[in-house]
């Protein structure tokens, strides 16, 4: 199959990433989830007039028309049930938060008053108008009001909409139950000494790191020797366990790559293998139809498969930084530049440049807080230039 590029491959795989459907969730648990269900407000917001500035509220006709001292009939504070005007010569003392009194449509701020001898006199006449300094009912939102729709990102400020409406179990999408598959005879377990020859188990551990900020919440990490039947009989009883399967390593051309064929012979229906990229050309996706599980190959060197994973499988909303140096690049190839960003006093973000060695050199990454990338149309890439920006976080 020849490469395709890096948009061609984004569109192949939102067409046939499985839909994992959705659950209900208590609001205390709503981390990185992205709302399913359209919130609607349960009342009007504010669901009063509400008091704006503490002060006195009254008549405004009678301020109107000249009356410049109310007596006080009492105190209102939030929370209190809201008396009624039943004298238009007099005023209740208001506080910030509290419903407006029935009968009064003006409120006056205590910096334009003097209280004394249970009289409110208005020493700084102005030409307030109807309900100023108030927060009239249902401004913000009618009863009934969509005010979360569906795909809204579920943060902090939506977490305090969800409980003022009285939300506290909330219909979310469903993250897939993962599943990081790292191959290779060389690998070994993190807490152990390697020879020469061997690693540490490590790209399981960036990936499994990078998914749970997302909010993906069953994330399991195995190993696996480069041994076909053992390859196909992990596959056989992960594709019933998990939604998602990603592998590192093990897709690319030698003689020891062989998961596409594993996967082949296993049903899955091949999508993409191999895109003009770098760091990760050997990418591959598929999808399991029959048991609704969709796999991702990912190239064995870390940069690539923590590269590609950021850049096809995790939402990070689209950011664009300017190039604070410039860089070259020959191959007529998408460019996944890692970068250090700094945001300057003029509002702009500015990636530095800090390039790799090759795709294995993961100790590189440690200064980048994430990547740019840069098209394959062009090879001179200047200081200044505007690409699009993909965080680690």
């Amino acid at each position: 199959m020849p490469l395709i590029s890096v948009s061609e491959a984004v569109a192949i795989i939102r067409q046939h990433l499985p839909d994992w459907g959705t659950e209900i969730i208590p609001l205390a648990a709503l981390q990185q989830r992205v709302l399913a269900e359209p919130i609607r407000s349960d009342r009007p917001y504010p669901p009063i007039d509400r008091i704006m500035m503490d002060g006195i509220a009254l008549s405004w006709q009678r301020y109107q028309a000249g009356q410049r001292t109310f007596a006080i009939l009492g105190v209102v504070a939030a929370g209190d049930v809201p008396p009624a005007l039943t004298d238009a010569d007099g005023c209740f003392e208001v506080m910030t938060g509290a419903a407006l009194p029935q009968g009064c449509d003006l409120v006056i701020p205590y910096e334009a008053l003097e209280l004394k001898d249970g009289q409110a006199h208005i020493r700084q006449p102005q030409p307030w108008t109807p309900y100023q300094f108030v927060h009239r009912c249902g401004s913000d939102a009618p009863r009934g009001t969509v005010i979360l729709p569906v795909g809204t990102p579920l943060r902090s400020p939506a977490w305090g909409i969800l409980a003022s409406v009285g939300q506290t179990h909330v219909r979310v999408n469903r993250y897939p139950r993962t599943q990081l598959i790292a191959t290779g005879n060389e690998l070994i377990p993190p807490e152990q000494t390697p020879q020469p020859h061997q690693l540490r188990l490590s790209n399981t551990y960036a990936l499994a790191a990078a998914l749970q900020r997302q909010g993906y919440a069953e994330v399991s990490i195995t190993h696996l020797p480069d041994d076909p039947d053992l390859l196909a009989s992990h596959y056989q009883a992960a594709s019933q366990t998990y939604d998602l399967l990603i592998y590192c390593g093990g897709v690319s051309k030698g003689k020891f790559d062989y998961l596409p064929q594993i996967w082949q012979q296993q049903g899955v229906q091949q999508y993409l293998h191999g895109v003009a990229q770098r760091p990760g050309k050997p990418l591959w996706f598929g999808v399991d139809h029959s048991r609704h599980t969709a796999v991702f190959g990912l190239p064995g060197n870390p940069v690539s498969s923590l590269v590609c994973l950021h850049r096809y499988l995790l939402d990070s909303g689209v950011v664009y930084a300017r190039l604070a140096a410039p860089f070259r690049f020959e191959p007529f190839l998408t460019y996944f530049l890692p970068v250090r960003l700094e945001s300057t006093q003029n509002a702009e973000l500015v990636a530095q440049p800090h390039p790799m060695q090759n795709s294995g050199d993961f100790l590189a990454l440690a200064e980048s807080d994430g990547f740019m990338e840069l098209p394959a149309a062009q090879s001179e890439f200047a200081a200044g230039e505007c690409y699009r920006y993909f965080p680690w976080r």
